[in-house]
C-alpha cells in the first residue's frame, strides 16, 4: 500500500507561524530576583557596618543578613525548580548574600588573595 500523493489545492496559502507570545514570567526572573537579592544583602551589609565605622570589627546585624540570605536561597531553589537553565545567577546571588554574612572578613580574604596571586604571577614571570 502506498499513500496517496500530496494534492495541490489553488488558492490556499501558507503563512509564517505567529511569533510566540511573550511568556511572564520572564525565563530567569527567580535567577534575577536571587542576584539583586544579593546584590541588596552586601549593600545593606556595608551600609550597616560603615556606619558604625567597624569594617574589620564586627560583623553586620544578623537581624538583616540573615533573612536577605535565606530570600536569596529560596530564589536559588526556585530557580533550579523552574529549571531555568541559567544557574550563574542564583549561584552569584547566594555567593554575594554569603559574603554579606561576614562582610569585614570576606574583604580581608579577597585581599589577601589579591596579594597571593599577584607575588605568584611575579615569582612565574621572574623563575
Amino acid at each position: 500500500m502506498t499513500a496517496a500523493p500530496a494534492r495541490y489545492t489553488p488558492g490556499v496559502k501558507l503563512e509564517p507561524a505567529a511569533a510566540p507570545a511573550r511568556r511572564w514570567p520572564p525565563r530567569y526572573l527567580a535567577g534575577l530576583a536571587c542576584l539583586v537579592l544579593g546584590v541588596a544583602s552586601v549593600a545593606v551589609a556595608a551600609v550597616l557596618v560603615i556606619r558604625n565605622g567597624t569594617l574589620f570589627d564586627e560583623v553586620p546585624d544578623w537581624r538583616v543578613t540573615v533573612p536577605l540570605w535565606a530570600a536569596a536561597a529560596i530564589a536559588a531553589a526556585v530557580s533550579v525548580l523552574r529549571r531555568e537553565g541559567s544557574y550563574g545567577l542564583a549561584v552569584a546571588g547566594v555567593a554575594l548574600a554569603s559574603a554579606a554574612l561576614a562582610l569585614g572578613w570576606v574583604l580581608v580574604l579577597a585581599m589577601v588573595a589579591t596579594v597571593t596571586l599577584i607575588i605568584i604571577y611575579i615569582m612565574s614571570e621572574a623563575f
